[in-house]
């Protein structure tokens, strides 16, 4: 005995989880945007700091510096990843 409304099942449950797949995917491509814009801006914070420290001598300098991160995800609009080093100079 064979059931009749089982063809095609498959291909329905498929239709029904790309919106899934497509949520996900813009998750994870929003994650990797935070981690490459933090990656991004504490770089350039310590090239900054190393500049600044340049002619400080036997001080602490400091220097703290904001990056947007680039928007995937409707609602995320203003993001920003803050980054801060302190240099201590000898």
């Amino acid at each position: 005995m064979t059931r009749r409304g089982q063809r095609g099942q498959a291909a329905i449950e498929l239709l029904a989880m790309v919106p899934t797949l497509i949520v996900v995917g813009l998750l994870a491509w929003q994650l990797m945007s935070v981690i490459g814009a933090g990656l991004r801006v504490q770089a350039e914070v310590r090239v900054m700091a190393i500049r600044a420290a340049a002619g400080a001598a036997g001080d602490v300098v400091v220097v703290s510096t904001h990056a947007p991160v680039p928007v995937v995800l409707p609602g995320s609009a203003g993001m920003e990843v803050p980054a801060r080093v302190g240099v201590r100079v000898p």
